[in-house]
């Protein structure tokens, strides 16, 4: 495996802080000089809507506070000199960037800013599907600035549309929330002018941002160079007391997100046994989670909770705990239905593969997993049902039901992108309305198409024709890589009806 090597390596820890979610973005004072983030979540490019629904581009940030808004000239990105990356092999790296770089990561690295873009502010006005090209106009700084995504197995995405580096425009065909890889060539200032248009699925409403100019800092005139701060990378003595900490946990979460932790020991592992225990509430007991007891833990999100992990020495005396993390979620006010809860099991032993849904006693079994004709795959079939729609209105405007599956994931940490379902939509029953099913997705196995991992039409019913209540399923229909691990995977549809 090729790894990248950074030239200094720290361990942060996690705090467990719960804030509340405000139902629009609190607004920051404003002040003479910029605010200098340097570590934290921050939606670069957030877009909102002004009080007269027009659109505004601007920065969001969970750093000083919770979706704290601020105009981006009063605000500076400093890339520390930590985030610099050298000897990057041939192929981790879209081509024509060199093998030395400034990189922030896809992922969360809690000792670096992490900033992306979020446009699910714009719902009320354009719908969930509208289309959204930020227009990143003109780049201003000492060296070239990267951006791109991972695929499947960690295949390289351009995010930027015909191109690996800014300036060019970043497209959406659906309102979300995005973070992605960014890299920069060269230490100094950089400034970014970026504008936004937006429209609605149909076409029948579009509107441009404000240009805005965002400013990055980048190495060591805007970290202080790699002499602050953090204990100077001496050895532990003889004898040092095990601590674990708990690592991978971002601002928020979105319900339906999956979420990978990661137990984090020092000075030196302890023991590869450990013990995962989760709480809905700060008052609640803790419950340990079956199955989870290595050093990784996975689950999909469903709510708020606090996490906590134990490491584990003879007789299961308990060698270390950490202080619980708090799982927040915040769905920037467009919170989904949750729909059936998809089991998929992927025996070690053989290949079967078996979807449930719950709650409600109602499941759905897929057949055993089987190898496709060309055995690159592996391939089950299946059908959700249950899912009601009612509605009593009188002016009976018209509905759509839409859902999708955003991953599945396993107790130790094993991914199955939701790109890889797929769904043919069904009418079980309606009383009083027309109902027409949505149109078949396939999985995204080939083709590069998303499956039902992005919003995907249910069905709908036409103004005039709604009223009524309508019970819809879905033929379901995995195409899964044969590389991914055994074990029993977990996940959640989710729903909205508009």
């Amino acid at each position: 495996m090729s790894t990248i090597h950074r030239r200094t390596k720290t361990t942060a820890l996690v705090a467990a802080v719960a804030l509340a979610a405000l139902p629009t973005g609190a607004h920051a004072a404003d002040g003479p000089d910029p605010l200098r983030l340097d570590t934290g979540h921050v939606d670069l490019f957030n877009l909102a809507l002004n009080d007269d629904d027009s659109v505004r581009l601007n920065l969001k940030e969970d750093v000083t506070g919770h979706h704290v808004e601020h105009a981006p000239q009063d605000v500076q990105i400093v890339v520390k000199e930590r985030a610099r990356v050298t000897d990057v092999p041939a192929g981790s790296a879209p081509p024509g960037l060199p093998t030395s770089f400034y990189h922030l990561p896809i992922a969360q690295d809690r000792d670096l800013v992490w900033p992306g873009w979020d446009s699910m502010g714009l719902a009320s006005r354009f719908g969930p599907d509208a289309d959204v090209d930020l227009k990143v106009s003109a780049v201003d700084g000492p060296g070239d600035v990267y951006l791109w995504s991972n695929g499947a197995f960690g295949a390289l995405t351009q995010t930027v549309t015909d191109s690996w580096t800014l300036p060019g425009t970043i497209h959406q065909d659906f309102l979300a929330h995005v973070h992605a890889n960014w890299a920069f060539t060269a230490p100094g200032v950089y400034h970014l002018t970026a504008q936004a248009t937006v429209t609605s699925q149909d076409g029948a409403t579009s509107a441009t941002s404000n240009t805005a100019t965002y400013t990055f800092v980048v190495g060591d005139q805007g970290s202080g160079g790699e002499g602050g701060g953090e204990g100077g990378g001496q050895e532990p003595g003889p004898g040092a007391t095990t601590t674990v900490v708990i690592d991978g946990v971002p601002q928020h979460y979105h319900t339906g997100e999956v979420a990978i932790l990661r137990a984090e020991q020092s000075p030196t592992p302890a023991s590869d046994r450990l013990r995962w225990s989760t709480r809905p509430t700060a008052d609640a007991p803790w419950t340990v989670v079956e199955g989870a007891s290595s050093g990784t833990y996975g689950f999909v999100i469903t709510g708020p909770q606090e996490v906590k992990v134990a490491v584990l020495g003879d007789g299961d005396a308990v060698v270390a705990e950490s202080a619980p993390v708090a799982i927040l979620v915040d769905d920037h006010g467009a919170t989904p239905v949750t729909g059936p809860e998809l089991e998929v099991t992927l025996p070690s032993n053989e290949g079967a593969l078996v979807v449930s849904v719950a709650p409600d006693g109602r499941k759905a079994k897929l057949s055993d997993l089987a190898l496709s004709p060309t055995a690159d795959r592996y391939v089950s079939d299946g059908s959700v049902t249950g899912i009601t729609v009612a509605d009593t209105r009188p002016d009976k405007p018209g509905w759509a039901a839409t859902g999708r599956v955003r991953a599945l994931v396993t107790s130790g940490g094993g991914y199955l992108d939701g790109r890889y379902l797929g769904w043919t939509p069904k009418v079980v029953s309606s009383s009083g309305a027309t109902v027409t099913p949505g149109a078949p997705v396939a999985p995204g196995f080939t083709g590069g198409n998303l499956g039902i991992r992005g919003w995907s039409a249910l069905a709908s019913a036409p103004q005039g024709a709604s009223l009524g209540t309508s019970v819809l399923g879905a033929d379901l229909r995995i195409e899964a890589p044969l590389t991914i691990a055994p074990g029993a995977y977990t996940g959640l549809m989710l729903l909205t009806v508009i």
